[in-house]
């Protein structure tokens, strides 16, 4: 993950995948920037999923507040669909 973004995983610390998710998502996205193959969009798309209801799921578990949750999920639909 080299780039400078405005979630960071630490923000997350102690949120179950949350973290983890979001550098493999952020490294993906840098992947897919140098090399814009249909198999990198393919797996970039199919991560992003996976994080969007890791997210919708610490919602739900009271983790994240409904305005953070709404915040980050469409920071990084515009990043993924940049």
């Amino acid at each position: 993950m080299h780039g400078n973004y405005r979630y960071m995983p630490e923000d997350f610390n102690g949120l179950l995948n949350l973290p983890g998710e979001l550098r493999v998502l952020y490294g993906l996205i840098e992947n897919y920037k140098e090399d814009s193959t249909d198999d990198n969009w393919f797996i970039l798309k199919k991560h992003w999923e996976d994080v969007f209801f890791t997210i919708k799921h610490r919602e739900v578990e009271g983790f994240l507040t409904p305005s953070t949750a709404s915040e980050l999920r469409e920071y990084l639909e515009e990043l993924v669909n940049a």
